[in-house]
């Protein structure tokens, strides 16, 4: 008797087509929408239907070092099924070899950037595992060639980062096209969903890792990442997340007074965005504590906005951390917080870290009152009140305010100004009981931010710049450089020349005095940014430079003309929004560290002098 045959009907089908079953298009992970109503309308109906646990991740090993007792491995894994192709994303997983199952965050890179071994070994040296997901498909060590492959999608960046892309550009928009999931508008089509479904299976790898504590789990992420990080932070499984220079609530908003700062055009939806994608559509449902890790003139997550965001929270286990004068470059002092935070919150480790200082803010008779009382005084190294009358976030300079202290007290008296907005907050500064290493350099304080208190009058007319007092003193330096920023300690920048009290009349000149001891020449070099000034205020960049030779003070007199674009405008101070100065010691090429203290004096004054 012939044996009966057990073969499925599917296979069947397959063997009368001369084909296999791997020759079938799989099943995709999301069910596409056909019509409207089936379209999710608010950020945890859009997730509802996806459990990121369901499909098996199919890890891969490409490669693995051990060092310091760390162990790091490069991998890939599944993130789904999309239009019948598999998408894989490339990561490093990194932990400590401890026999343990550590506590364990999630690492989602920025724009522009890759995955990062090293970062993943210095966060395994203080105890946890982490894997670094490489959304943007860049080629990372350990592989001859780009390992993450999305498939027939494309939440990349475009050709210039991604070898396989499918778009020229970061789609953001609800529109459909060939490469997204749902033939309809819908928020599945930008590729800040696709991203943060990246995200969440990398969630489910950790928990399924040995050497994880599934219970112990955070998420992070800077700039695009940050963004990445404040869309994940529903998760359950979460229990701290900590975002870096993005991730903040109201992009689709103007500035108060100006025509300028929102970012979201096109997008196919508003309201629809606004209550699916825009993070502060997650944010008022986040139960997890958050850090938020800034600097105070972040372009990606503007200042006002991150508290607009922390103001969503039903909860208030929550800090800021951010270093003046900077654009989306965290210092030590705020890196330091991301171990702090999930030593604390994922690790158990008790780090006592100080609550978000409380702060009042008043106004009486044209003058603001400000008060701070940073907890843990013992602990505490400096209070510093900064203000500010610009609405431009990325732009604004920040005043450092006369301060008195009464009783463990803090307080400023501002100056209000009819018409105009007023922004003012405290910043902070801790000492740390020793000297902690990061994963660059390291640090002995750390910095937690009060409250940003706004003032917003409702008959805003910026125009009212021109009433203010002005001065036209850049900085004599009696303070260092303090209103300054470095990343290296050589080139400084600031963003003075946008307080509207400096007077930047058209014409005037530009007064810089050096102190060069004698026989000493130093090449001078000046670069001026106009950026993100909206309003149609971005000329471009600016640059001088010169050789000065030392026999002491001198006074160098620029005119504006002085100053190359290489396309050819004229410079107007007013438009300048980051001046920059760096000094060169001609002989050995060298850059000076202006901040330290043999060198100061050697910048005395700089000013805008009338004609």
């Amino acid at each position: 008797m012939a044996k009966k045959s057990t073969s499925t009907p599917s296979a069947i089908i397959a063997l009368l087509l001369g084909t296999s079953l791997s020759g079938f298009a799989q099943q995709d992970s999301l069910t596409p929408y056909t019509s409207a109503d089936q379209v999710p309308k608010d950020a945890l109906a859009l997730w509802d239907s996806y459990d990121s646990s369901v499909e098996a991740l199919d890890v891969k090993v490409h490669q693995e070092w051990k060092k310091d007792g760390v162990v790091s491995r490069l991998i890939t894994f599944k993130v789904g099924t999309f239009k019948g192709a598999d998408s894989r994303i490339a990561a490093y997983y990194c932990f400590p070899e401890n026999g343990n199952k550590n506590p364990a965050f999630v690492w989602s890179h920025g724009g522009g950037q890759c995955a990062d071994r090293n970062r993943g070994h210095y966060f395994a040296t203080q105890g946890f595992a982490t894997v670094d997901i490489n959304w943007l498909g860049r080629p990372l060590e350990g592989a001859k060639e780009g390992l993450t492959d999305w498939g027939k999608i494309d939440p990349t960046q475009g050709p210039n980062f991604y070898a396989k892309a499918l778009r020229k550009h970061f789609k953001s928009s609800f529109h459909p096209d060939e490469h997204s999931v749902d033939p309809i508008i819908s928020p599945r089509n930008s590729n800040w969903f696709m991203l943060s479904l990246a995200g969440r299976r990398a969630l489910t790898f950790l928990e399924q890792q040995p050497e994880v504590d599934a219970s112990k789990l955070g998420f992070t992420g800077f700039s695009m990442g940050g963004t990445i990080t404040s869309m994940t932070s529903t998760d359950k499984r979460l229990k701290a997340v900590a975002p870096f220079v993005g991730g903040t609530a109201n992009l689709h908003e103007n500035y108060p007074g100006m025509n300028s700062g929102g970012v979201i055009r096109n997008i196919g939806d508003l309201e629809l965005y606004k209550n699916t994608i825009d993070p502060g559509a997650y944010w008022k449902h986040v139960t997890v504590p958050v850090m938020f890790i800034t600097s105070s003139n972040d372009f990606h997550s503007t200042l006002d906005r991150i508290y607009q965001s922390m103001d969503l929270l039903p909860h208030d286990n929550w800090r800021v951390t951010g270093n003046m004068h900077a654009n989306h470059g965290p210092g030590p002092e705020q890196w330091i917080m991301l171990t702090h935070w999930f030593k604390q919150h994922l690790a158990g480790d008790e780090q006592d870290i100080p609550a978000t200082p409380p702060s009042t803010f008043k106004i009486e008779n044209n003058t603001a009152h400000f008060t701070v009382t940073p907890a843990q005084k013992e602990r505490l190294k400096d209070v510093e009140i900064y203000y500010s009358y610009h609405p431009n976030a990325i732009t604004r300079f920040w005043k450092k305010a006369t301060t008195t202290e009464e009783a463990d007290t803090w307080k400023a008296t501002i100056p209000v100004y009819s018409k105009l907005p007023l922004y003012t907050f405290a910043l902070c500064r801790y000492k740390l009981a020793e000297e902690h290493p990061l994963e660059r350099g390291s640090t002995k304080t750390f910095s937690i931010n009060s409250y940003e208190h706004t003032h917003i009058p409702a008959d805003i007319d910026l125009a009212a710049f021109k009433n203010l007092p002005k001065s036209s003193l850049v900085d004599d330096f009696s303070n260092g450089m303090v209103n300054w920023s470095s990343r290296d300690g050589a080139n400084f920048k600031t963003y003075k020349f946008q307080d509207p009290q400096l007077d930047t009349t058209l014409g005037n000149k530009l007064a810089i005095t050096l102190n060069i001891k004698e026989g000493q020449d130093v090449l001078l070099g000046v670069g001026l940014d106009s950026k993100f000034n909206g309003n149609g205020n971005d000329l471009g960049n600016f640059n001088y430079g010169s050789k000065i030779s030392g026999h002491g003070p001198k006074t160098i007199l620029l005119e504006a003309k002085d100053f190359k674009s290489k396309d050819d405008k004229a410079l107007e101070w007013s438009k300048v929004s980051t001046f920059s100065i760096t000094l060169t010691d001609a002989e050995t090429k060298q850059r000076i560290k202006l901040a330290e203290p043999k060198n100061a004096g050697l910048l005395q004054r700089i000013e805008l002098i009338k004609p």
